[in-house]
């Protein structure tokens, strides 16, 4: 079935909408731009994370990586939403490449997502393979099923956080809040 056909058979049977994806480009177009937006599945994301520098004894700080930009398809709507990802972490053995976190951030998020799992996969990676002794993962998000339908608000924004690791830590060093 091609596009064309399951829009008529889906949505709409207008000849003028329909008209748009009747073209023979059309179809490439459309999958070349959804397997980018889905580009993620391809990404080992345990692989992201790399050691920069070797820490000595216990660190005694946190590490903030702010407003990680990204966009992602709603797993529930097939539609978009997007945002920005705070990443706070208490270091291991190890201090992880900065450059490394916008990476991951676009790993997880260009797969079909929940904004609820985005943080959760991001915090639990950098855990089990960056090694982190306390991780808070924080996401701030506009989605356009909530934009352009249901309640059609466009000023609404959704917040999701996750924490993992050693509570006592991220007490300490204020990542419980």
């Amino acid at each position: 079935m091609t596009i064309a056909e399951w829009l008529k058979t889906n949505v709409t049977t207008d000849t003028r909408a329909l008209g748009w994806y009747s073209g023979p480009e059309c179809e490439d177009r459309i999958v070349r731009a959804y397997r980018e937006l889905l580009s993620g599945y391809e990404i080992d994301t345990s692989k992201i994370l790399k050691t920069t520098c070797p820490v000595n004894g216990e660190h005694t700080g946190v590490v903030r990586i702010q407003e990680n930009n990204f966009f992602s398809i709603c797993a529930h709507h097939f539609l978009p939403f997007f945002g920005k990802v705070n990443i706070s972490y208490v270091p291991g053995d190890r201090i992880l490449g900065l450059g490394k976190f916008p990476r991951l951030v676009q790993a997880f998020s260009r797969r079909f997502q929940i904004q609820e799992y985005l943080v959760k996969d991001i915090a639990e990676e950098i855990m089990s393979s960056g090694g982190a002794q306390a991780v808070r993962v924080t996401s701030r998000s506009r989605h356009l099923c909530m934009c352009s339908r249901g309640p059609s608000d466009q000023t609404v924004t959704t917040d999701t956080s996750y924490v993992a690791g050693d509570q006592e830590l991220m007490a300490r060093f204020g990542l419980d809040d």
